[in-house]
C-alpha cells in the first residue's frame, strides 16, 4: 500500500510538472502600429498571450479605485512576440468612458531597450504626447476584442539609454483591443 502511494506521489509531481503544448500560431496577432522615430521608419505588433485569463499586450480597462479608464499598447518587434527589446509602450486616459478623440493628458509613449518598463528607455516624460482613438468597431461576437484604429505622436528623450538627443515619434495604429468586462464605450 505505501509502495503505491509513494508511486501516485511521485507521478502527481511529474504530471504537475510537465509542460503543455501552445496552440498552432500563438500568440494570435491582434494588430499592429507603424510609422517614424526621428527618420527611420518602425513598426510594431500586438499579440493576445492569454490563456485562462486576460493578457493582451493591446487593451483597455478600468482602474477599481478612480473608475478612469486607460488604453494601452505594449508592441513588439513584429513576428518576435518573445523578443523583449525595442517594446513600444503606449498608456493614456480617456476618463469614465472609452471614446473616439484625444486621451486625456498625462499620456505616456515609450520605446523600451529591454524588458524593463522602468529601465532604459526614449520617453515622453516631460514632452508632448498625445494619443487618438479615430474608430472603435462594435464588440466582436462571444469575445472581448474592439477593433481600434488611431494615432500616436510624442517627443521622446533618452531616459538612462546612450541615444544622444529627443526624437519625435509618429505612428498609426490598427488592432483588436482586449477590453476590460466593465468598460463603458461611447462614440
Amino acid at each position: 500500500m505505501r509502495w503505491a502511494a509513494l508511486a501516485l506521489g511521485i507521478w502527481a509531481s511529474a504530471a504537475a510538472a510537465q509542460e503543455f503544448d501552445l496552440p498552432e500560431g500563438y500568440p494570435p496577432l491582434l494588430g499592429g502600429a507603424s510609422g517614424t522615430l526621428g527618420q527611420k521608419a518602425v513598426a510594431w505588433e500586438f499579440f493576445d498571450f492569454s490563456i485562462g485569463a486576460f493578457d493582451a499586450s493591446a487593451w483597455v480597462d478600468q482602474d477599481w479605485e478612480t473608475k478612469l479608464i486607460t488604453f494601452r499598447l505594449m508592441g513588439y518587434s513584429p513576428g518576435q512576440p518573445d523578443d523583449m527589446r525595442f517594446r513600444l509602450l503606449v498608456e493614456a486616459n480617456f476618463g469614465t468612458s472609452f471614446r473616439t478623440g484625444m486621451a486625456e493628458v498625462p499620456v505616456r509613449v515609450s520605446v523600451l531597450r529591454g524588458k524593463d518598463t522602468d529601465g532604459a528607455q526614449l520617453s515622453s516624460e516631460g514632452q508632448r504626447a498625445e494619443v487618438v482613438i479615430e474608430t472603435i468597431g462594435p464588440q466582436q461576437e462571444n469575445s472581448y476584442l474592439r477593433h481600434v484604429t488611431g494615432s500616436v505622436m510624442a517627443r521622446v528623450c533618452p531616459k538612462a539609454w546612450p541615444f544622444k538627443s529627443c526624437q519625435d515619434i509618429a505612428l498609426r495604429f490598427d488592432t483588436d483591443v482586449q477590453m476590460g468586462s466593465v468598460v463603458e464605450v461611447t462614440q
